[in-house]
C-alpha cells in the first residue's frame, strides 16, 4: 500500500475548499498553466542585462510616461537549473511600477521580462519550459538590498517584501477572489556590461552580487489571453489608451457601461465585490480605488490598482499590487473594515461573505506558518494583523 505525505498546510486548505468550494465562475479564470506556478523545485533564476541602461530609463511617478520611456526594453537572458536540464532564454526587459520606479522608492524596481520568438520555429523561446505558454511575467524584486525601508512611502528593502507578497497572492486565491498568480522564488542578477552584480543607486548603493528573494507574476496580457475576454478600463482614467474602451464609470452602472460599449454583461455579483474588500482590509491594503456607484464620492477615480476584465457576458474584478500593504510592509495600525452602507450590499450576501472567511482563516494561517520558514518576523507581523482583523469582524459582525 502506497503511503501519501501531506503537510499540514495543504491539509487545510482543503478543509477550507471542502466547506467553500472555489467560486467557479471567477476564481481561477485568466490563470495561466505555465507550470512556474506550481513547481516544488527550489530555483535560483539568473536574469543578465544592462542594468544601468534600463534603471537610466525610469519613469516619472502618477504622470504621463514618454514614449521613448514607456517602450524602452534592454536585451537578456534568463537561465536556470531545474529537473529538466540547464536552460538559457533570450529575453526583452522592461520596468514596470508607479511610485516603485523613483530611485528613492525602489533603487531595484520591478521588471517585466518578454520571451523572444525562436526565428527557425517561429514558437515563443519558452515553449517545453517552465514559462510554457507564457509571452511575458512579471518580477517582483527585493525592491533595495540595502536594509530599512523607502523614505516616502516605507516599502520593505533587505530582501524581506517579495515573499511576503507573493503570500498576498496565495491568500487572495484561497478567499476565492480572482486575481494573478504568483511564484516565490530567488534570482541572481548580472549586469551584462560589467559580468558582475549590479550596483543599486543610491541612497541604498547596496552590490547585488548574491542571490535576493524575488517573485514571479501573471500579467494582465497573459490574464485576458487565457480569460478570453477584454480589458476594461475606467472611464477618468488619467492615461489614456487608444486600443482600449475605457467605459467603466462604477460597479452598479456596469451593465450601462458595458451597453454603451456595444457589450451585453450580467450584473456584477455583489458577494465577489464583497469579498474583495473583505480581502484588501485583512492584508492592511488601503491603496486601492473602486467606485461602487456614481455619487459615491469617497472614490476620487473609478479603478486604482484595480483591474476589470470582460469574459463570458461577466465583468471580472479584481485587485492587485500590494507593495504597500500592512502584510508585506510593518503596520501595527488597527484594521479598517470596510463600509458596505451602499444598496450595493446586501446583509444576506455580508454574512455569507463573512461566514466564508472565518472557515477559512485556519487554511490562511497555515500559508503563512510556510513563511516562517525564512521569515518568522514577518510571519508574526502578519499573524498578529490576522488576529486583529478577526477580532474587529467578530465586533461588527456578531
Amino acid at each position: 500500500m502506497k503511503k501519501c505525505l501531506i503537510s499540514w498546510t495543504t491539509l487545510a486548505i482543503l478543509a477550507a475548499c471542502a466547506v467553500f468550494p472555489a467560486q467557479a465562475d471567477s476564481t481561477g479564470i485568466g490563470h495561466s498553466n505555465a507550470p512556474i506556478f506550481s513547481t516544488q523545485e527550489k530555483i535560483v533564476f539568473t536574469l543578465k542585462t544592462d542594468f544601468g541602461d534600463l534603471w537610466n530609463h525610469r519613469a516619472i511617478p502618477n504622470a504621463e510616461v514618454p514614449e521613448d520611456i514607456r517602450d524602452f526594453t534592454a536585451p537578456g537572458r534568463l537561465s536556470w537549473k531545474d529537473g529538466s536540464g540547464s536552460h538559457d532564454l533570450p529575453v526583452q526587459v522592461q520596468l514596470r511600477g508607479n511610485t516603485s520606479q523613483a530611485k528613492t522608492e525602489c533603487p531595484f524596481p520591478k521588471m517585466t521580462i518578454s520571451f523572444e520568438k525562436d526565428r527557425a520555429t517561429d514558437d515563443r523561446v519558452s515553449k517545453g519550459t517552465l514559462f510554457d505558454g507564457l509571452h511575458s511575467v512579471g518580477i517582483g524584486t527585493h525592491c533595495g538590498g540595502k536594509p530599512g525601508a523607502s523614505q516616502r512611502f516605507h516599502r520593505v528593502w533587505g530582501g524581506l517584501s517579495p515573499h511576503r507578497e507573493a503570500l498576498v497572492y496565495k491568500v487572495q486565491e484561497l478567499l476565492g477572489v480572482p486575481g494573478f498568480q504568483a511564484a516565490a522564488t530567488s534570482f541572481s542578477y548580472i549586469d551584462s556590461t560589467t559580468g558582475r552584480g549590479p550596483v543599486e543607486p543610491q541612497p541604498s548603493g547596496f552590490a547585488v552580487n548574491q542571490p535576493m528573494p524575488g517573485f514571479f507574476l501573471e500579467n494582465i496580457k497573459t490574464f485576458v489571453k487565457n480569460a478570453k475576454g477584454k480589458e476594461i478600463r475606467a472611464a477618468d482614467s488619467p492615461i489614456k489608451d487608444s486600443d482600449t474602451q475605457y467605459i467603466f464609470t462604477s460597479l452598479t452602472e456596469a451593465q450601462k457601461d458595458a451597453r454603451n460599449a456595444g457589450s451585453q454583461i450580467e450584473p456584477i455579483d455583489p458577494r465577489g465585490i464583497i469579498r474583495l474588500m473583505l480581502f484588501q482590509s485583512l492584508i492592511a491594503n488601503y491603496d486601492w480605488i473602486l467606485r461602487t456607484s456614481p455619487d459615491d464620492t469617497s472614490a476620487s477615480r473609478g479603478l486604482w490598482n484595480m483591474k476589470v476584465v470582460e469574459a463570458d457576458g461577466k465583468w471580472i474584478v479584481f485587485p492587485y499590487d500590494y507593495d504597500l500593504a500592512g502584510w508585506v510592509r510593518p503596520d501595527d495600525s488597527a484594521p479598517e473594515l470596510p463600509n458596505f452602507n451602499n444598496p450595493f450590499f446586501k446583509p444576506a450576501d455580508i454574512s455569507a461573505v463573512v461566514a466564508e472567511f472565518r472557515q477559512k482563516r485556519p487554511a490562511v494561517e497555515a500559508l503563512v506558518d510556510d513563511l516562517a520558514k525564512e521569515d518568522r518576523n514577518g510571519a508574526a507581523s502578519i499573524k498578529s494583523r490576522i488576529k486583529s482583523f478577526y477580532a474587529a469582524l467578530d465586533r461588527k459582525f456578531p
